[in-house]
Parts: structure tokens; sequence; C-alpha cells
């Protein structure tokens, strides 16, 4: 099955082409948040909204969300938490379809 995203957040270290070959050799499948020069170069993206062109981002609502976040007035439910090593239960959780809420794979040391 191929990779449908990747997304690279460490400091540049080289490594986009090997993300690339990771997502079926397509560019567009991979997004960084930190190797800019190199995204450049390779084609790979570096905005989630060059991912989704097809949608429009509206941005201006962001503080109000804030503030209703703020206010305890919006929540967004947590089904389950799960180590790194438990991203493959996490995964089977989650195409099941059944999750109820957000799976959220947590960093070592929490």
């Amino acid at each position: 099955m191929p990779v449908d995203l990747v997304l690279d957040t460490a400091p540049p270290s080289g490594v986009l082409p090997a993300l690339i070959q990771i997502a079926a050799d397509d560019p567009r499948r991979v997004l960084t948040i930190s190797d800019f020069d190199a995204a450049a170069e390779f084609g790979v993206r570096t905005t989630f909204t060059e991912f989704s062109m097809d949608q429009t981002q509206n941005y201006a609502v962001l503080g109000e969300f804030a503030q209703y976040t703020a206010d305890g007035k919006f929540t967004i439910p947590v089904a389950q938490t799960f180590t790194l090593n438990e991203w493959r239960t996490a995964l089977d959780i989650s195409e099941s379809g059944h999750a109820h809420g957000k799976l959220i794979l947590l960093p070592a040391g929490n």
C-alpha cells in the first residue's frame, strides 16, 4: 500500500530523496516544514495548502476558534492515546472507522 503523505519535521539532513521514494516516488506526497531549499530542488511541498489545493483555506476563523477553546466552548474528543511504538494499533483503529474521536501518538516520555 503506498504512503499517502510523508511529513518531514526533522532538521535539514538530505533525506528528502529517500522520503520521496517511500511516497511512491511522488514528491507531491512529501511535505517538509524544515528543509525548504531541498524542497524547491526536489518538488516537495512546503505547506499543507499546496497538498490540498482544491480546498479553500480560511485562516480568518482561527482567532475565533482559539477564543472558543480558551473559553472551554470548543473541544476535540480524544478516543485514545498511544506511544509511538503502538502506531500500528492506532492505524488499525483509525482505518476501522470506529475511533469516535482523535487517536493521538505521543512522543517518548509522555
